[in-house]
């Protein structure tokens, strides 16, 4: 309807996605709209992305955005948000940051200068007062409550084989493909050296991902001698005792990785062990896809699900699950979190385990900081704020609040970074405890019932910890 019509006639709610915004652009800015709404709002947290200028186009009244994770990485994320929303008073990024300067919190900015900065200036107040005529928040309890069960995160810290640590050390020293090409290992000539981090990831992940080793015959030692293929990796060998396990005691697993190869290894593993499993990942046809969460959610006999952790994002549900094996994780902690949600929800009538899986000594426990470190900027500034009522004002947050939303979610992840560790793999009573349902489940009850004392297994042990995933239960 164009602009000179508005008053004359009502004009229609119309629904239509991001890409279409894009390429209907021209026609969209001609009209002034009462209210623009997104969903999944995060999209826009790039200030200098095609969407949000093509947006910022349009004339509104009012815009509001949806969006469960309004931190991902930076404050500058966040302020591209409210400068979508209000333009007129988020219009400098430059005095937004000046302001508000927290950046990788526990690492270059360090806990107790942003505690002094709080006693001194009221920072972190400030901060919540201004964003809070801006921002509404919802937790699961307060709207859904019991319909949600119990959920439970324990990070495993697995050890490296011989052969990782060695890949590991050559891909340091850059001399891995010379290594591979002298061992005849197929294709290793065009192993890039360019992506570093990517190629320690993959050696945590398992040393094949750069090629088979053969036997004497030239058959791959995956066909020809399985279990050395899997004792090859530290995760893979946790991964079979912790599969056999779940597996006599009846629960359905879904198996989540980063790299779609891994994924063609955690098949051939299956296979071996012969464990029933369906798979999907972003190459998967949406028909397809929809088949394979049929067949996991009716069918008892299908024990695993192996998902890309990107392709199994939202709107997936696979409530027959009660445990999540996150073999890898990503620098985005809610992307890890969007992952374990799929079996996490309403729905679900079981308690649910997440495992984590950490090699030890390795760039993977650098990115579980990274992960801590996001996790500890969104605290600060959206679950310290308090935002469950709009308009709400409440007392300014206290110093003993602060310090408990900057804890670490992990207590000691440092642990592992001593060289005794390396080689080092969970003692069948640790993953006892890990494993023990009923145990997991009573310390949950124990962390809500401030009467009943907490015992130590919920403290962690030498090669597990367990994860504060009840942060927004702290103020």
């Amino acid at each position: 309807m164009p602009i000179h019509q508005q008053k004359a006639m009502d004009f229609p709610i119309v629904i239509t996605s991001f890409d279409l915004c894009i390429i209907d652009r021209s026609f969209l800015e001609k009209y002034v709209w009462q209210y623009i709404i997104l969903d999944e709002g995060h999209r826009i947290k790039n200030r200098n992305c095609k969407l949000l200028k093509d947006l910022k186009s349009f004339q509104s009244i009012s815009r509001l955005l949806l969006t469960g994770t309004p931190i991902q990485n930076s404050l500058e994320e966040l302020w591209s948000l409210l400068n979508f929303c209000s333009p007129a008073i988020f219009d400098d990024l430059a005095v937004f940051q000046s302001w508000f300067g927290f950046k990788n919190i526990g690492q270059d900015t360090k806990i107790e200068d942003i505690l002094g900065e709080e006693q001194r200036d009221r920072i972190v107040t400030k901060l919540h007062e201004i964003m809070r005529p801006f921002v509404l928040r919802r937790f699961k309890r307060d709207t859904i409550g019991e319909l949600v069960s119990s959920k439970r995160e324990i990070v495993i810290y697995c050890g490296m084989s011989r052969l990782q640590s060695d890949y590991y050390q050559r891909v340091l020293d850059g001399s891995l493909r010379d290594t591979l090409i002298e061992s005849g290992v197929e294709n290793a000539k065009r192993l890039s050296q360019i992506n570093q981090t990517m190629n320690l990831r993959k050696v945590c992940n398992h040393p094949f991902l750069f090629g088979d080793l053969t036997d004497s015959h030239g058959v791959s030692l995956r066909d020809s001698k399985p279990d050395l293929f899997i004792h090859a990796s530290g995760k893979f060998k946790l991964l079979d005792r912790m599969l056999r396990r779940l597996y006599s005691e009846g629960h359905k697993v879904i198996l989540f990785s980063q790299m779609t190869e891994v994924l063609n290894l955690l098949e051939d593993f299956l296979l071996y062990r012969k464990f029933s499993y369906v798979r999907f990942d972003g190459s998967t046809k949406l028909l397809e896809r929809q088949e394979s969460i049929d067949e996991f959610n009716r069918s008892e006999e299908v024990f695993v699900f192996l998902l890309s952790t990107r392709a199994g994002g939202l709107g997936i549900n696979l409530t027959a699950a009660d445990t999540v094996i996150l073999f890898d994780s990503d620098w985005n902690p809610h992307v890890d979190s969007q992952a374990q949600d799929r079996c996490h929800r309403i729905g679900q009538s079981k308690d649910v385990v997440v495992y984590r899986l950490l090699t030890v000594g390795s760039i993977e426990i650098e990115m579980m900081k990274k992960q801590l470190s996001k996790k500890k900027l969104e605290r600060l500034t959206i679950h310290g704020g308090d935002f469950r009522k709009a308009g709400k004002r409440r007392s300014s947050v206290t110093i003993e609040e602060l310090r408990r939303l900057l804890e670490d979610d992990v207590k000691n992840i440092d642990r592992t970074d001593q060289s005794d560790y390396l080689h080092k793999d969970i003692t069948d009573e640790e993953l006892d405890v890990v494993m023990n349902r009923f145990s997991l489940f009573s310390e949950v009850e124990r962390a809500n019932d401030p009467q009943l004392t907490r015992s130590q297994s919920s403290i962690g042990g030498d090669m597990y910890d367990f994860v504060n995933i009840e942060v927004d239960e702290v103020l």
